[in-house]
């Protein structure tokens, strides 16, 4: 089987990590606090304006991009899905927001690194655009697994999808999701459905 995971949000815990550093930062400027709990970025969990965000991006960047550590068990499953014989596709829009291409290019290796560093194993590393249909039909993706409610409802309406759960998609329900809890239960569900 060929499936598909997220980074961000499934792989790493984001939303975690935009409300620590995020009051962290709002209280430190004195701007803004948690105004939409089930917000999925930033901007709108706490309803900044675009600039104010673009700065708490530059100032906590590389602590997330490099410090952000795997949720748990996610090094040993995706190494015994490997084992189980499955292909294991990294599909993430991370980099895509970047419109220079150098920039993109050092994010792209930031995340290379990410892999590296945390000894994370996969196939193939996709690069995506905001839009990750068209890379799960480019690979043959028979499952993804995703966490963003925009990225579940459109690829929900081709391929099964395992929901990641989190406070912001909570309203992802449907034909081809089935909300996953951790990585030994995303491990179990595929071992029912191979």
């Amino acid at each position: 089987m060929n499936i598909g995971i997220d980074l961000d949000g499934v792989l790493t815990n984001f939303n975690e990590f935009c409300m620590n550093y995020g009051t962290k930062y709002a209280s430190e400027i004195g701007k803004g606090k948690i105004v939409n709990s089930k917000g999925y970025e930033s901007i709108e969990i706490f309803s900044w304006d675009r600039q104010t965000d673009i700065d708490f991006w530059e100032k906590y960047n590389l602590q997330y991009s490099l410090g952000e550590k795997p949720r748990p068990f996610a090094k040993e499953v995706l190494a015994k899905l490997r084992a189980d014989g499955h292909k294991i596709y990294i599909i993430t829009a991370r980099a895509s927001e970047f419109e220079d291409i150098e920039v993109q290019s050092k994010m792209q290796d930031m995340v290379r690194d990410w892999f590296k560093n945390n000894e994370i194993c996969y196939d193939e590393l996709v690069f995506s655009t905001v839009n990750k249909l068209e890379n799960c039909r480019e690979n043959n993706i028979d499952i993804m697994i995703e966490d963003s409610p925009h990225n579940i409802k459109q690829l929900a309406e081709f391929l099964p999808i395992m929901c990641f759960d989190t406070r912001y998609n909570k309203d992802c329900e449907g034909k081809n999701i089935m909300r996953v809890y951790s990585f030994y239960d995303i491990y179990e569900r595929i071992k029912e459905l191979s």
